[in-house]
């Protein structure tokens, strides 16, 4: 492939790129959907003698599948499932737009399988005492106190995102409620506010927020020092710091969380259906890796229903 027929294939994934931004998917997965594809255009001009897209076939896309399963990190290590499943859904999305849009007569990649993948629970998990503990460490009466106490209980009061609550605005501010705007999949969903936590974002709108809204037209709900909307990594730095504050040795960031909200709600008896709703999960499987149940629970309910646990605790041999 030269350089003409790589300027080509290129306008094709501009175009993509523009497709998905009108589609009004978040920036973060426009980046990584350009970039799996690139990586398949390089792989496409160094290993096979395909010129133009029409010419790639479902043989093509098989071929590259297999060189996924063993193509290396720069460590040398294999690159993951998930990495390989990202690659496979940029490289789909972007033959089907093509195929949608009248540029190919059929779609190669409609017959692409993903590897199967496992899913993981957070290697550690929050008690409800530690996740109080957590949040109640933090001195609001400290520069950005309030701001962070109110970031935390709302992280841990709706189940939210790290990326969700740095987009809130203060018009999504409802009667105890918080408009989630554009989540995960660009959809909108309203998350209710328990006494605790509308406080906590009550306090910090009306006493620190006014003096940190240094720039005008900014309508980000929580802010910078310097009245900037927050980057992730100050959401981070405010659990890890009121981590350590806490005691707590456990390695913490914002999503923990977030599922730490999902299984005390769950053990606390909400429907797992109701889990769904807060969280803004698409799929009810998708809910189910944030509820499931604690070893700890287990062994309660083993012990407590077993028919020779239940023998032994009754005095019977």
């Amino acid at each position: 492939m030269d350089e003409r027929q790589r300027l080509r294939i290129d306008i094709e994934l501009a175009r993509f790129v523009d497709a998905m931004g009108s589609w009004n998917w978040s920036r973060r997965t426009i980046v990584s959907y350009e970039q799996n594809v690139r990586h398949f255009f390089d792989w496409l001009s160094a290993e096979t003698e395909i010129d133009e897209l029409t010419e790639v076939t479902p043989e093509t896309l098989a071929t590259y599948q297999t060189g996924l399963l063993v193509e290396e990190k720069r460590d040398g290590e294999r690159i993951s499932i998930g990495t390989h499943c990202n690659r496979l859904a940029a490289v789909k999305g972007f033959f089907r737009h093509l195929w949608r849009e009248g540029r190919l007569l059929m779609n190669p990649a409609s017959q692409i399988q993903y590897p199967k993948t496992q899913r993981h629970l957070p290697r550690s998990n929050l008690t409800p005492k530690e996740a109080v503990g957590l949040i109640e460490s933090i001195d609001t009466s400290e520069p950005l106190g309030k701001r962070d106490r109110a970031m935390l209980e709302v992280l841990y009061g709706t189940g939210m995102r790290n990326a969700e609550l740095r987009g809130l605005c203060m018009t999504d501010i409802g009667e105890k409620t918080l408009t989630v705007r554009c989540g995960k999949g660009g959809k909108d969903r309203v998350v209710p506010l328990g006494k605790i936590t509308w406080d906590a974002l009550s306090d910090y709108v009306q006493q620190e927020r006014p003096w940190l809204a240094k720039r005008d037209g900014v309508q980000n709900l929580f802010l910078t020092r310097n009245g900037r909307a927050l980057a992730a990594p100050v959401v981070i730095k405010a659990v890890k710091m009121a981590a350590r504050r806490a005691g707590l040795k456990k390695h913490l960031h914002p999503h923990l969380l977030r599922h730490a909200c999902a299984t005390h709600m769950l053990k606390g008896g909400a429907d797992i259906r109701h889990i769904q709703r807060l969280l803004g999960h698409a799929s009810l499987q998708t809910t189910e890796i944030y509820t499931k149940v604690e070893i700890g629970d287990l062994k309660t309910v083993h012990r407590l229903y077993h028919p020779r646990e239940r023998h032994r605790a009754g005095g019977r041999a």
